[in-house]
């Protein structure tokens, strides 16, 4: 005949396979979850970074018009030189057309540079772009993953609660209550070994009277911690 501790602790194992199987359960969607977060945030930055890439072009359309208006000016001014009356109205003129020509010239440069920045955000947003493809397809295959072992887990689960209504009816009717009580409180955990005098949970010694009574086969709630406790075989 099977002894009460092995009994018990044969309930106790069960109620611990079954939490493994429902925290494998409950991880996959926060896993799937946190997947989604992290394609979110880099959706984000893609966002970002074509709007910098999009500002960028804006700036250098801009600088371009400017370009345009400077030579546009440039080219009046050469007309209104070779009209000048007067060697002082020509004097005026040139420097004139020296002082646009400079900013002509800064504006080249900084249209090449910021035409730089364009190719640059651009080959970055590209770069993103594929980052949130290849994030995507990951969560989605992990998704999947997912699903097929869930349903193998379901169907472990299932077998685990029918093997642990039997197992448990060797708790004692009056301390059924009780034992409901703990396992809506603590799961897997409400059930302790006892070994050497210990509980197994709290690691509180047990009284001398309470260590007779546990090795004799009569079953107990530990005082400290008030779980089932069962002797260890």
């Amino acid at each position: 005949m099977t002894s009460v501790g092995t009994q018990f602790r044969r309930l106790h194992e069960l109620r611990l396979q079954l939490k493994d199987v429902q925290d494998q359960l409950a991880k996959g969607p926060r896993l799937i979850k946190i997947r989604q977060t992290r394609i979110q945030e880099t959706e984000q930055q893609l966002v970002l970074k074509e709007q910098e890439n999009k500002d960028c072009r804006t700036t250098v359309d801009r600088k371009n018009l400017d370009l345009k208006t400077k030579e546009a000016h440039l080219n009046d001014l050469q007309g209104k030189l070779n009209t000048a009356a007067s060697n002082r109205e020509y004097d005026i003129i040139r420097g004139q057309m020296d002082a646009d020509r400079a900013a002509k010239a800064v504006l080249e440069d900084e249209i090449l540079e910021w035409l730089d920045r364009v190719d640059l955000t651009q080959k970055e947003a590209a770069a993103i772009r594929q980052q949130v493809q290849d994030l995507q397809g990951e969560c989605r295959q992990f998704a999947n993953d997912f699903e097929v072992k869930a349903a193998d887990l379901q169907q472990v689960e299932a077998k685990l609660r029918e093997q642990i209504a039997e197992a448990e009816k060797i708790v004692p009717a009056e301390m059924q209550p009780q034992y409901r009580r703990l396992v809506e409180a603590y799961g897997a955990d409400c059930m302790a070994s006892s070994e050497n005098g210990l509980c197994n949970q709290c690691f509180v010694a047990l009284t001398p009277q309470n260590r007779v009574q546990l090795n004799s086969g009569k079953l107990m709630f530990c005082s400290t911690c008030g779980r089932l406790i069962y002797p260890m075989e």
